[in-house]
């Protein structure tokens, strides 16, 4: 293992690491920079909140870990008291109930738990009922890889065929905040639809992991548009630096976000990751690369702070 990084240790810091598309390399960044920050003495927790594909233990393995499901509450029409008055269907703003061949139906997929239409429904013809939709996973990785400090990982895992994967990542926050560490890292879905949005709400830093590649850039546009909408400030990984044909460094000059980290591209991390192990362990460069980039972090959610 590494020599443990001296770093800063923050108050209260959580840090969403996220991407535009998949494959990028968002969960190499987001468990290395974990283990950065835990090794320096932070208190800090790591979030995997890609519930659809979750990963981030299969690299730290926990040596122990406890699980709680995850249920969303979902309308139940009692047809015999319905009176088809419709209020219940104008008032769902996700089209999750809808009147059919005379009775009401409910579509589970499109229900967000908001309960609206148990409160317009004046016949009381609604009722709820809870319904598993995943799990959250969570253990503590062992002293020896992390350093004095610890590093608990939490886990959100949705359930095969389930589409509720907002409901679980904010399970698996609410868990994180349960663990009270002072350094919080989110290992954010790709993309920039809800999931996205759900883990990465009020984050205080948002780093994005992108590769120098036109989808890359693409996707890169789309991630940084939802991190200004949400008022966050940004920073950027350029993973596989050397390859590609994107110019990341120009458009980030050209919207005034900063390159945080280079990561080149370099076929021994290609194969430390194949085989599971850590980067930052693993690669003669990666306790600096990893170093270097929780520093920049933590640059960053200072200048914001002083704002």
């Amino acid at each position: 293992m590494s020599t443990p990084l001296a770093l800063p240790r923050p108050a209260c810091l959580t840090v969403a690491v996220a991407s535009g598309k998949g494959g990028t390399g968002k969960t190499l960044v987001a468990t290395s920079l974990a283990l950065a920050a835990s090794r320096g003495g932070t208190p800090a927790a790591l979030i995997d909140c890609d519930a659809d594909a979750p990963n981030d233990a299969l690299f730290l393995a926990p040596a122990s870990s406890d699980t709680a499901p995850v249920e969303v509450m979902l309308p139940v029409i009692d047809a015999s008291s319905c009176v088809l008055c419709g209020a219940c269907r104008d008032v769902c703003a996700y089209g999750a109930l809808r009147i059919l061949g005379g009775q009401v139906m409910v579509f589970p997929e499109l229900c967000h738990g908001c309960g609206a239409c148990v409160g317009v429904c004046a016949p009381h013809s609604i009722a709820e009922q809870s319904r598993r939709v995943g799990d959250v996973e969570w253990g503590r990785i062992s002293p020896g890889l992390t350093g004095p400090a610890g590093l608990d990982v939490v886990t959100g895992r949705l359930d095969i065929g389930e589409v509720k994967t907002p409901a679980v990542i904010r399970a698996a926050r609410a868990r994180g905040t349960v663990l009270a560490r002072a350094v919080t890292i989110l290992d954010a879905p790709p993309g920039v639809a809800c999931a996205a949005v759900a883990a990465i709400r009020d984050a205080d830093v948002l780093v994005l992991v992108t590769e120098p590649t036109p989808f890359g850039l693409h996707d890169l546009e789309l991630a940084v548009g939802l991190g200004r909408e949400m008022g966050l400030p940004m920073g950027v990984v350029l993973n596989r630096d050397g390859t590609g044909g994107a110019d990341i460094a120009a458009y980030c000059v050209r919207e005034a976000i900063p390159v945080i980290a280079r990561i080149p591209f370099d076929r021994r991390i290609a194969e430390v990751y194949a085989e599971g192990r850590l980067v930052i362990d693993e690669h003669p460069d990666g306790a600096a690369w990893f170093g270097e980039l929780w520093r920049s972090v933590l640059a960053l959610a200072a200048e914001d702070g002083a704002r």
